[in-house]
């Protein structure tokens, strides 16, 4: 008898075995717990957000849901990242995975998610009404752009310190800095050390180097700068760069390269930090627009509110009203007038009517950006593609 439930207190360590086999099977061999410790740490009681397919009492297929809070200008909306996404090699074609993600999105509904992200093949899960969308920019660097590009940056001495979870005190710091950031994700301190050491990643603080200070009276003294920020990532990729003064870009990421001693690596930027694309626009090697993740939104109001106000801090947004229908949900109309946002209900016939795939895919992916038809009521404004982005260290 298959029977499909929530995991229950005490079944972690049974979930990790069982994920860790399906995906060691498929692909490299896999440990969970030290790649993804925000969800399977040694400390964890991360049960309750797995769905499970079970045979005869046995796990037989899983799928983790993971809520996570977007904030920005004292606005939220609640995401759930989706993954773990498993089902044993021998009860293949069975139809539990398509079980298990309707009782997930019935869930995400009732409890009112805006947005759903999974990582996965397109048409795969165009199945279960996910598709493509969101961007970030990819800054890729080598140790010569650090060489040729030395003279034209400041020389700030820095070094970056590997962080401990024991470190308590400077996590907190760190953690306030990144709470700081116009767009974050809401990360308690006791979670921010293992979400920022997920997929395999490693957290480092950007220390000022300490400088001799004469006037002490006591004789030459060291003096140490206050921490200015972190940088955590794998060798080749960083996912997140947190600086308190963004004039250490240059030396910081210098300073990476000379730390993991790679030939080269990247750097991930959401298309809305144009501070950040500014300071790396002349010393990077090459860049490119990368496509995010599959992406499922249950409130499109919501949503569209959300990034459009994102997005109307780093661009004028044009005047102009959108009525749109997508999918079986009521018609909603877009306004924008003099920079003020307004999404409310409307009766009039939409200019749009789209499925939640073409609305993904025309609204929130650079993709369809490149391809517009010009007599599309979307040529008229520049509201889209949204910047559409969340720190891959957030996604499970």
């Amino acid at each position: 008898m298959t029977v499909y439930c929530k995991g229950q207190p005490g079944e972690l360590p049974e979930i990790l075995d069982f994920i860790n086999m399906v995906f060691s099977m498929h692909q490299a061999p896999h440990n969970f717990r030290t790649l993804l410790p925000k969800l399977y740490g040694a400390d964890r009681q991360t049960e309750w957000c797995h769905y499970l397919a079970k045979e005869d009492g046995k796990i037989r297929a899983v799928v983790c849901v993971l809520p996570i809070t977007l904030e920005h200008g004292g606005h939220t909306i609640t995401c759930a990242t989706v993954g773990s996404v498993s089902v044993h090699p021998y009860s293949r074609g069975k139809g539990y995975m398509k079980q298990l993600m309707a009782m997930a999105a019935e869930d995400m509904e009732r409890q009112g998610i805006t947005l759903s992200i999974l990582d996965g093949r397109r048409h795969r899960y165009q199945y279960y009404g996910y598709e493509p969308g969101g961007h970030y920019l990819e800054y890729r660097f080598n140790e010569d752009n650090f060489r040729h590009c030395a003279a034209r940056y400041p020389d700030t001495p820095l070094t970056l310190r590997p962080v401990a979870a024991g470190d308590t005190e400077r996590i907190g710091v760190l953690s306030r800095m990144y709470s700081e950031l116009p767009v974050h994700t809401s990360r308690s301190v006791q979670d921010f050390f293992n979400i920022c050491t997920s997929w395999g990643s490693n957290l480092y603080a950007v220390d000022m180097e300490e400088t001799e200070n004469p006037a002490d009276a006591s004789g030459l003294q060291k003096s140490a700068q206050p921490t200015a920020g972190y940088i955590c990532g794998t060798k080749d990729h960083v996912y997140e760069l947190v600086l308190s003064d963004e004039t250490l870009l240059f030396p910081t990421l210098k300073a990476w390269s000379a730390l993991q001693g790679c030939e080269s690596f990247t750097l991930a930027v959401p298309s809305y930090d144009t501070e950040r694309i500014r300071g790396v626009s002349g010393f990077y090697e090459r860049f490119s627009v990368r496509e995010e993740d599959n992406y499922r939104i249950f409130n499109y109001s919501d949503a569209i509110r959300f990034f459009l106000s994102i997005k109307s801090e780093t661009e004028p947004l044009t005047d102009g009203r959108l009525a749109l229908k997508i999918g079986g949900r009521p018609a909603f109309a877009i306004a924008v007038s003099s920079g003020v946002i307004t999404i409310e209900p409307c009766c009039d016939t939409p200019d749009l009517c789209l499925n939640d795939v073409e609305a993904v895919d025309l609204l929130f992916s650079p993709a369809s950006f490149y391809g517009r038809d010009p007599s599309s009521p979307l040529f008229s404004v520049n509201w889209f593609p949204l910047p559409l982005s969340v720190s891959h260290l957030d996604k499970c």
